[in-house]
């Protein structure tokens, strides 16, 4: 239970601030502002995020765990810090 609720406040918390990026990149792009740079440095982080969770994934020792514990494990590395921008930006944004 734990693992899915990990999961699920991963999930919100990145489709949040996904949300948040694009609806910043639509205004400044009908603003005539460049947002290239920014649209690919937030690629950059999430796709750097999960080749880091990845590889961990298949470190020797995590892989010998059980499935659930190393489900537990990798939903508790990728919890906090997309959730700790999700609330910082909730607060501020909102």
């Amino acid at each position: 239970m734990a693992t899915a609720l990990l999961g699920a406040a991963t999930a919100l918390s990145v489709s949040w601030l996904t949300f948040l990026v694009l609806m910043v990149s639509v205004w400044g792009a009908a603003s005539g502002a460049a947002v290239g740079g920014l649209l690919a440095a937030y690629a950059a982080c999430v796709v750097g995020a999960a080749a880091l969770l990845a590889a961990l994934a298949f470190l020797p020792p995590v892989r010998r765990m059980a499935p659930p514990r190393r489900w537990l494990l990798l939903s508790a590395v990728a919890c906090p810090v997309p959730l700790t921008l999700a609330v910082v930006t909730w607060v501020n944004v909102g």
